[in-house]
C-alpha cells in the first residue's frame, strides 16, 4: 500500500485553531500539503498560518467559520469545491455533566454530526470523480459504549464511527481512503471547554494522550489505508473491551468511569 499523496495537494482541517486541529495542519504541512484552515477563531488561525507559513513552503488559506451555523457550514463546501484532496473532519464540542444539568445538545449534533456530513456530502463525489483523496473523522474511544455524564457528545461520536465505517464499505476500491480516529482524551482545550472541573477528576479523563502522537497515528493509518486508527494499548482495550460484555454491563462501567470522584457530595 502506498503512503498517501500529500505533497502538493490541499487538505481541509476543521477545528484547526488549536489542539488535534493545529497539529494536523503542522504535520500535514511537513508532508508538503497545502492548507484550508476552519475555526471560529480568526485570530488563531492567523497565527498558526503565520507559524506554518514561516517554516514550510505551503499555502495556507485561513477560512474562519462557526460549523454550529448551517449557512456557515454551506458556504465553506462551496469556497473549497474542487479543491480538496484530503478532507480532516476534526472539529468537536463536547459537555460534561449530567443530561438534565447539561446544555448545548443541539449545538454539539450540529458540530459535530451535521457539520461532518456536510463537507463530506459536498467535497466525497470529487474525490471518487478522480479516483483519489481521503477523508480522515475524527471520532474517539467513547464511540464504542455509551458514556453517562457525556451522554451527547458519547452519542454524537457513535455516530461519526458508524457513519465512517459505512462510507469506507461504500468507497472501497475507488481510490478514495476513509479512516475514523479514535482517540481517547488528548492534551488540548477540549477537557477545559467541557465548563466543568469535575471532568479533570475522572478515571478517563485522569490520562491525557499528547496532540502530536495521535496525529501521527492518524496519517499512519491513512497511509495504510486502515477503516480504524486507536491510538495507545490501553485505548484499544477500553475501545474493544465492551465487544465482550453485554451493554447494560458496559454503560454501568462507563459510568463508573466518567463519574467525579470528590470527597463533596453534593459535587457528585
Amino acid at each position: 500500500m502506498n503512503a498517501f499523496p500529500y505533497a502538493d495537494k490541499t487538505a481541509l482541517v476543521t477545528g484547526a485553531s488549536s489542539g488535534l486541529g493545529a497539529e494536523f495542519a503542522r504535520q500535514l504541512a511537513r508532508r508538503g500539503s497545502n492548507l484550508i484552515l476552519v475555526a471560529r477563531s480568526t485570530d488563531r488561525l492567523r497565527a498558526l498560518a503565520a507559524e506554518i507559513e514561516q517554516t514550510r513552503p505551503v499555502r495556507v488559506e485561513v477560512l474562519p467559520a462557526d460549523l454550529a451555523d448551517r449557512s456557515a457550514v454551506a458556504a465553506v463546501a462551496e469556497h473549497v469545491r474542487g479543491r480538496v484532496h484530503l478532507l480532516v473532519n476534526n472539529a468537536g464540542l463536547g459537555t460534561y455533566g449530567p443530561f438534565v444539568d447539561t446544555d448545548r445538545d443541539y449545538e454539539q449534533i450540529l458540530v459535530n454530526n451535521a457539520a461532518l456530513v456536510a463537507l463530506t456530502r459536498a467535497l466525497l463525489p470529487e474525490m471518487l470523480d478522480r479516483h483519489a483523496g481521503g477523508v480522515l473523522n475524527v471520532a474517539s474511544t467513547i464511540a464504542f459504549q455509551p458514556g453517562p455524564y457525556q451522554a451527547v457528545y458519547a452519542a454524537t461520536k457513535a455516530f461519526v464511527l458508524s457513519f465512517t465505517e459505512a462510507l469506507r464499505v461504500e468507497t472501497r476500491a475507488s481510490g478514495v481512503r476513509v479512516l475514523a480516529l479514535c482517540p481517547g482524551p488528548v492534551q488540548t482545550g477540549f477537557l477545559t471547554a467541557l465548563g466543568d472541573d469535575r471532568a479533570a477528576h475522572t478515571a478517563i479523563y485522569s490520562r491525557l494522550d499528547r496532540a502530536d502522537r495521535v496525529v501521527t497515528v492518524g496519517l499512519r493509518a491513512l497511509d495504510r489505508d486502515r477503516g480504524i486508527a486507536i491510538p495507545g494499548t490501553r485505548n484499544t482495550l477500553l475501545a474493544w473491551g465492551p465487544r465482550f460484555t453485554p451493554r447494560a454491563v458496559t454503560a454501568r462501567i462507563s459510568g463508573r468511569l466518567l463519574r467525579p470522584t470528590t470527597s463533596d457530595p453534593s459535587r457528585a
